[in-house]
């Protein structure tokens, strides 16, 4: 649910169509493998979050994954646009 929404706001910034957006995703999901390289960063990261990391620490925990993880996406999103455009 959250990656097809991101691909949809950065459709807006870039004044792009909505179809468009679905397009990129669904190459992207295709031809990058992103929803397996989700599926193997958070569910271990949600598995760690709830069975080993303390609760006070579980907050700063999720937002250096998730820091990490914008960085993972935007390359395969940046690859996947540059495969597109050739």
């Amino acid at each position: 649910l959250c990656l097809p929404i991101s691909y949809l706001f950065k459709s807006v910034i870039y004044r792009d169509s909505a179809i468009n957006a679905m397009l990129s995703y669904v190459d992207d999901v295709k031809e990058q493998g992103l929803l397996l390289k989700y599926w193997s960063v958070w569910f271990p990261v949600q598995c760690l979050t709830f069975s080993v990391v303390p609760e006070y620490f579980r907050i700063a925990w999720i937002a250096c994954v998730s820091f990490f993880w914008l960085i993972l996406l935007s390359s395969i999103s940046a690859r996947g646009e540059q495969e597109r455009s050739k």
